[in-house]
């Protein structure tokens, strides 16, 4: 893939593009705020104020240094303005988080074909994702089916949120 691509988005007022590229160093800033705005706006309506905080205890924008060194993470830029972002592995779509305010524009449909392209590469033919319970129904368009539930916790704190694996067979 080259260094980006532009692709159309769904928007109401009418036909949009977006930019979709590699992630450098100094995204992981924004990139950070767009993970905690993510959680804060749409994560909301299923999970407490506690399990939100929670959720981001502990992270920064270091958190996500070294799957930008791998050229692991995609992010999507509107207009100079990053509203949001991928990260996948070989098997696996690790996180994909949209902005609030950004969000049914087809932005995470954007995001997740590429990343899905990359975590099927050399062969591989399951892959995995660990879904909050709002973004279950996004993750099933694209195939993928409920393996199992579980439980995230970080650090010491007794507050947890609920979480669903969730596979994909090609």
């Amino acid at each position: 893939m080259d260094q980006c691509i532009t692709v159309p988005l769904t928007a109401s007022e009418g036909a949009e593009e977006i930019v979709i590229r590699v992630a450098e160093q100094k995204d992981a800033e924004e990139i950070f705020l767009i993970h905690r705005d993510s959680v804060a706006n749409l994560c909301r309506s299923y999970y407490s104020s506690e399990q939100i905080s929670m959720w981001m205890d502990g992270r920064s924008s270091a958190t996500y240094h070294e799957a930008i060194e791998q050229k692991r993470i995609f992010i999507a830029d509107d207009n100079h303005s990053l509203v949001g972002f991928v990260e996948y592995a070989p098997g696996e779509i690790v996180k994909l988080f949209v902005r609030g305010i950004s969000a049914n524009r087809g932005i995470g449909d954007s995001l997740m074909k590429i990343a899905l392209s990359r975590a099927l590469e050399g062969g591989i033919s399951k892959v995995r994702v660990e879904s909050t319970r709002n973004a279950q129904s996004f993750y099933e368009r694209y195939g993928f089916r409920k393996h199992g539930e579980g439980i995230f916790s970080r650090g010491g704190s007794g507050v947890s949120i609920e979480i669903i694996e969730l596979l994909l067979y090609i």
